[in-house]
């Protein structure tokens, strides 16, 4: 692709898988700036404003487990590229209904084609990057989700200040067609990931992207390491729950609930909503201070990018989660104070610091390392799909717990106390349970899981060419 070799052609590979994520965050983004006018156009009750919001997380949560099997079966790239037309189809055909059945429908089409992307991306960029550079490579994947937040949001601004509001929505949903039309082209320049190619027997294809990324030395000895790999892995269901492997996903299940419940991912739809109760009234204007948080929240996002290889991810979880439950409290103290303006945004920028060194991306990244090359797409799915089912209610019970919350306390600070508990407990399993993969092979960490590490097979005496061997 390019004409790139080393660093730079990992990148740009890696680069386009985490387009996938660009889309994910466009999807999701543009309801929180297009719910309010969904509410106006449909006269949605609470209940009703909760499940359109959250209705695409349906699909979210159903895609993984056919990504599993598309991501075995056919690869990532091409999971990939069914995820894109997926996404089309949902962005085209949520721009048309004149009810409100029909638009949650195609927001679940959508969600799916999102679901695939959750699992496909971020395998494919831990699968193709060194040991040295995947926690920034697996970062630029929230990158492009963060980024995909801010373009959605600058677009719905720009159409909710310049069309009228029962047509600007449409074309916030359609807008992102234009983005998956780009995908395909460059999806259709990348390679398979070298570890699926391997898996599949098809070792010279495997080894010549390998080479490409760095070089025959690195290409033979990564090679022998994943063929060493495959030959102890069966690839079932079972080998899952085997000892040891069964703690790797409990791990994965952990990081996929804390993902969820720590504060950013229960309320990023509704903050314009926030923001206009903080004193914001305009919906345009409203929006407004949704971009310049998410657009905060990307610079952390990029800042992590540098940290992460240095820091390890252990040590971030722990930080950020001691960060986040003072960020909760905060926002929870303004808002209870009746704050408005400047000082509920600088505190809703706080409260995605954390978000963004860790507890956002790091579940992604993670979920993607730790496990046997051969079960790595199920385990991933079954993770996955835990993530986007734990998504769905905090989304779905927001309206529900503000409203609790402004009869028990006349605010929402309820809601930001129970998510700062979660914070304290998302703590501790940083602590006690999350272990560190800096800088090891996906090898390496698989055989880490081992309660009785296997006998060495035949597989490692397997010659590949080296630099002085041409």
């Amino acid at each position: 692709m390019f004409g790139l070799k080393g660093t730079s052609y990992v990148f740009s590979i890696a680069f386009v898988a985490s387009v996938g994520g660009f889309l994910f965050g466009y999807d999701l983004a543009i309801m929180g700036a297009a719910n309010q006018l969904l509410q106006q156009q449909f006269k949605l009750s609470p209940s009703g404003l909760g499940f359109t919001t959250a209705s695409a997380t349906l699909g979210c949560a159903a895609g993984p487990f056919l990504g599993a099997w598309l991501c075995d079966r056919l690869g990532r790239r091409r999971t990939l590229i069914a995820a894109a037309f997926l996404l089309g189809t949902g962005a085209t055909l949520t721009a048309l209904p004149h009810d409100i059945t029909t638009f949650n429908v195609f927001r679940i089409v959508g969600g799916l084609g999102v679901g695939l992307c959750s699992i496909a991306s971020p395998l494919y960029i831990a699968e193709v990057a060194a040991p040295r550079n995947r926690g920034a490579l697996g970062f630029m994947y929230q990158l492009a989700i963060v980024t995909g937040c801010v373009l959605s949001i600058v677009v719905a601004y720009f159409l909710a200040d310049l069309l009228p509001a029962a047509t600007s929505w449409r074309w916030m949903f359609g807008s992102q067609l234009v983005v998956v039309l780009v995908f395909l082209v460059f999806l259709a320049m990348i390679p398979e990931t070298p570890r699926w190619l391997a898996a599949r027997g098809r070792h010279r294809e495997a080894y010549d992207v390998v080479q490409r990324i760095g070089g025959a030395d690195f290409a033979g000895e990564q090679m022998r390491e994943i063929v060493n790999s495959l030959a102890h892995e069966t690839g079932t269901w079972r080998e899952l729950f085997a000892p040891g492997i069964r703690r790797a996903l409990a791990v994965g299940l952990l990081l996929a609930i804390f993902n969820n419940y720590t504060g950013w991912s229960g309320i990023y739809n509704y903050l314009p909503t926030i923001f206009r109760q903080a004193g914001f009234a305009e919906t345009s204007e409203a929006i407004l201070q949704y971009l310049l948080a998410y657009a905060f929240m990307g610079v952390m996002t990029l800042i992590a990018c540098f940290v992460v290889d240095r820091a390890g991810r252990r040590r971030l979880w722990i930080g950020a989660s001691a960060l986040m439950v003072t960020a909760n409290l905060l926002i929870g103290y303004l808002l209870h104070a009746n704050f408005t303006g400047i000082p509920v945004l600088l505190a809703v920028c706080l409260l995605t610091i954390p978000h963004a060194f860790a507890l956002g991306p790091l579940p992604w990244l993670m979920m993607s390392e730790l496990y046997p090359n051969r079960i790595r797409a199920r385990a991933v799915s079954i993770t996955t799909t835990v993530l986007w089912i734990t998504s769905f209610f905090p989304v779905m019970l927001f309206p529900i717990l503000q409203g609790w919350s402004q009869r028990q306390f006349g605010s929402v600070v309820g809601v930001f106390a129970v998510y700062a508990g979660i914070c304290v407990l998302s703590f501790f399993f940083g602590w006690l349970l999350l272990p560190e993969t800096k800088g090891r092979s996906l090898e390496s960490i698989a055989e880490s899981w081992r309660i009785t590490p296997p006998e060495s097979p035949g597989s490692l005496s397997t010659q590949w060419p080296t630099e002085s061997q041409g």
